[in-house]
């Protein structure tokens, strides 16, 4: 479900490739990721990671089941601690969005330090779709990426935006390129990173984390009152089946 593979240059891939679905947030992959995220941190504590999906879809964010149980309240929204711990990570992060990347899977890019998309892929904030707010600190990461104008265009339309329309919008994104080529430019990005000494990288992040680290803060608050309200409300739940109908 998750492989960890540690490249000689110094860095390490982080490859999601659920046998579930399209890499979508069940109560299997986010224990999977929590386990092998807390081991990079702890034990492993690479220079830097290159955080990687299917060639098709890098995200796809919650499951459905998952977001039925928090309608019911049998999950709460702190479970899904998957930003948090990105976030806190020591090392610094690329994301290689080859694939799609959907809701808090988008987020899972924002994120990062160094974000890569591909042309032929589309990324959306499609919570509302659902009839749900954004969560996991997408109301303040995403600004950041995108920038605060398509990023509010994307939480309140559910708009799945191809990477070669982001282009021409002026996002914050490192690189938009052909799918083929974006996981051999995040692994060059992460080579030359890798090239610096640990402890200097380390601290470097540490430095340049904190306003992630605060914006994760800040939105955990309101998104948790919004999903109080948003995920009781009676039309809440049948939309939710409506979306997914058929899987």
């Amino acid at each position: 479900m998750i492989e960890l593979i540690e490249k000689e240059a110094g860095y390490t891939i982080f490859r999601m490739d659920s046998t579930e679905g399209p890499n979508i947030f069940t109560e299997d992959f986010v224990r999977c990721f929590i386990g092998k995220w807390r081991y990079l941190c702890k034990e492993l504590r690479p220079k830097v990671v290159v955080i990687q999906g299917r060639s098709d879809v890098f995200c796809a964010g919650g499951a459905k089941d998952t977001l039925i149980g928090l309608t019911k309240g049998r999950i709460t929204v702190d479970d899904l601690i998957i930003t948090d711990l990105m976030v806190a990570a020591p090392f610094p992060i690329i994301a290689a969005m080859e694939g799609h990347a959907m809701g808090g899977g988008l987020v899972m890019g924002a994120a990062c330090d160094i974000v890569l998309a591909a042309r032929e892929s589309r990324y959306g904030a499609v919570f509302m779709n659902m009839g749900f707010t954004p969560g996991m600190a997408t109301t303040t990461l995403l600004p950041q990426l995108m920038g605060p104008y398509v990023a509010a265009e994307m939480m309140y339309t559910g708009k799945r935006f191809k990477g070669s329309e982001l282009a021409g919008k002026g996002s914050n994104i490192n690189y938009i390129l052909p799918k083929v080529e974006v996981l051999p430019k995040a692994e060059d990005i992460a080579a030359q990173m890798a090239e610096k000494p640990g402890e200097s990288l380390y601290l470097l992040k540490h430095s340049l984390g904190a306003v992630k680290k605060k914006l994760v803060v800040e939105a955990r608050l309101q998104e948790d009152l919004m999903h109080k309200i948003s995920f009781h409300l009676p039309e809440t739940q049948s939309i939710i089946r409506e979306f997914y109908a058929g899987n």
